[in-house]
């Protein structure tokens, strides 16, 4: 006999508030304890994930004769990332569009998390690698679809199924974008929170072209384009234009889709990609607990389970889909199959550039102006500091106007006493304050000296950038130095380190970003200091490199 299915109380897990179900097993055939297994699943997923729990408490599961209780939550991906990174010890480094969550105790974070794309997890264990217990697997699968109004679609289709292929997709995104159609609006929910609009972001990279020349245009793209918070504010879109949305098949496929949503016809797309709801097992937890956890994923995965994921608009996970979307009816259509958005690097890259187009930036940039940097950068080429003033300017423009952005240079013995020289405050990056940082850094000239003090400068750059930290902007220090530290008798590389970890504040993040300009530029150097702020360093030994480097630095830095 199934254990009663009952109406929680308000549970906290993951710093989260909310309602939720729990499913109790029966406390029968002898059981001589309990295991308790938590469950976060995000919202798509939940209402099977709970059927499927409740199914399988009529089976009384155990470990070692213990009945095994359960408790699942709807808890949005995002919010237990951010709680997991937190608990892993490095909330500053995973960008949720929040500020990181207050660190939970261990009995608010769930033994089991099943989000809705397996980036989720890899952006966790880019963090800290043993987060997860063993082997993340994928338990249900949804391909990425384009929404879009059916006329625009039959346009695009000619009347019959068609998957829309990446050239049709960047002509969209041109009638989007340059053209201004009013029929053809392109949206996404914020993609630091929704895997599906992810999806659409990674659709985006893939269709402009991102070296040094094109990467305005896809800066300029992902500008252009409309952004709402979340998935349900995306399908309200539609309510209101004709807009086109990347979001998950499932959510059209479920049950209650179609009375929660306007019409609108979902175009699958030649180089699918999909959502896979993998099945993570919090590491640190007793034997018992994943012990359950493993039972229950089994179950999931089984035969036996398979109805109540492809009920409520799920594909078997690793196989081709046995439902589609024809134009127009909702119909069967060819199945389809995707990637899962497993590539960390590209998604790293891709967040980097989303969030230096998207949000406005407060950056501190201060050039080495030592006697290196008038030196050419190659026989017969521009100095390392012509080439580093034009990168420079180029970068500018591709700052939104709602940054904030100041000019300091530094070598030793420049006007004041001191190693570093503040040209331009820090301020609003209107067009006055524009014309006075391209005047300053066009007018930047190498002094006559050899002495650096690069650890005094960088320390006096982050203090000023830490007093002024503004939350609703990405902070950055972006260093560009010919060479390390040759102040004599200045702070040591460990000295440097010491003070930065005294000033880093993970609840205060600040990107601290090096560029070495130069073949005798030593990277281990820069990047020592640069990491314990939570940085990173650069290295660009050739002329043609350094504007490349920069831009990389400076927007996926």
């Amino acid at each position: 006999m199934r254990g009663p299915l009952t109406l929680g109380a308000v549970v906290v897990l993951v710093a989260v508030t909310f309602v939720a179900f729990r499913v109790v097993s029966a406390q029968a055939n002898g059981c001589s304890g309990s295991v308790r297994l938590s469950i976060a699943a995000n919202p798509d997923i939940y209402p099977a994930v709970r059927e499927a729990a409740a199914r399988w408490v009529d089976t009384n599961p155990k470990v070692d004769n213990d009945c095994i209780h359960m408790q699942v939550n709807p808890v949005p991906a995002a919010d237990v990332a951010n709680a997991l990174a937190v608990r892993a010890g490095g909330g500053a480094l995973i960008d949720v569009a929040a500020r990181p969550a207050p660190t939970p105790a261990d009995d608010e974070v769930p033994a089991v998390w099943i989000p809705d794309s397996v980036s989720w997890v890899g952006r966790v264990q880019a963090i800290r690698r043993d987060v997860f217990e063993y082997d993340v697997t994928s338990v249900a699968m949804s391909p990425v679809v384009l929404a879009m109004p059916e006329t625009l679609a039959r346009t695009l289709s000619g009347g019959s199924s068609h998957k829309l292929t990446a050239e049709e997709f960047a002509g969209l995104l041109q009638r989007s974008l340059r053209d201004k159609e009013p029929n053809v609006q392109v949206g996404i929910a914020e993609p630091r929170r929704d895997a599906a609009s992810l999806a659409g972001a990674v659709l985006m990279y893939d269709a402009v072209p991102t070296g040094p020349a094109q990467l305005p245009a896809l800066i300029g793209a992902y500008r252009g384009i409309s952004v709402v918070p979340d998935r349900a504010a995306l399908l309200r879109v539609f309510d209101r234009s004709q807009a086109i949305a990347p979001v998950a098949e499932q959510a059209i496929l479920a049950p209650d889709a179609a009375s929660q949503r306007p019409p609108f016809t979902a175009v699958p797309l030649a180089a699918a990609i999909a959502l896979d709801y993998p099945y993570a097992v919090v590491a640190g937890r007793p034997r018992a607990v994943a012990q359950a956890a493993a039972q229950f994923r089994a179950a999931l995965m089984s035969r036996g389970y398979r109805d109540i994921l492809t009920k409520a608009g799920f594909h078997d996970p690793g196989r081709s889909a046995n439902q589609g979307l024809s134009i127009g009816d909702g119909g069967p259509a060819n199945p389809v199959t995707g990637n899962s958005l497993a590539d960390g690097k590209k998604i790293t890259d891709v967040l980097a550039i989303w969030k230096s187009a998207r949000t406005p930036s407060r950056i501190i940039a201060f050039t080495d102006v030592t006697a290196v940097m008038g030196q050419p950068a190659a026989p017969g080429a521009l100095t390392r500091l012509e080439i580093m003033q034009q990168a420079q300017l180029d970068g500018l423009k591709l700052i939104t106007d709602d940054s904030e952005v100041g000019v300091w240079t530094f070598a030793s013995g420049l006007p004041g006493g001191k190693d570093y020289q503040e040209m331009v405050p820090v301020g609003p990056l209107d067009a006055v304050q524009r014309d006075r940082i391209n005047l300053a850094v066009a007018t930047n000239r190498p002094v006559a000296t050899d002495s650096r003090g690069l650890y005094e400068s960088v320390l006096a750059a982050y203090q000023v950038a830490t007093d002024g930290w503004d939350e609703s902007r990405s902070n950055m220090v972006l260093v560009c130095t010919g060479g390390g530290n040759t102040k004599p008798g200045g702070l040591s590389l460990d000295g440097v380190r010491l003070e930065l970890e005294k000033l880093a504040d993970p609840a205060k993040p600040i990107r601290l970003v090096v560029v070495g300009l130069g073949p005798d530029v030593n990277l281990d150097e820069l990047a020592t200091f640069a990491k314990t702020a939570g940085g990173k360093a650069f290295k660009a030994e050739r002329p043609e490199e350094i504007g490349e480097i920069f831009l990389r630095a400076l927007l996926r830095g």
